[in-house]
């Protein structure tokens, strides 16, 4: 199980370095610009943030030996 949640991690940290970079990112199916939908971009933005925050930090440095 902690190699799914460390993967699931690695992605979302992947996807908000893209999203810094090329001001686009991968939510909800298909890659969302900032410039043409900001809502959508910025949901997407939270949502991957959550993610590193609960599969990373949570599980990994909050609760390890669980």
């Amino acid at each position: 199980m902690e190699i799914l949640f460390f993967i699931a991690f690695a992605l979302s940290l992947l996807n908000l370095i893209c999203a810094f970079v090329t001001k686009e990112i991968f939510f909800a199916g298909g890659w969302i610009s900032y410039h043409e939908n900001k809502s959508h971009f910025f949901a997407g933005l939270v949502t991957f943030i959550m993610f590193i925050f609960f599969y990373g930090g949570f599980y990994f440095f909050i609760f390890p030996s669980v």
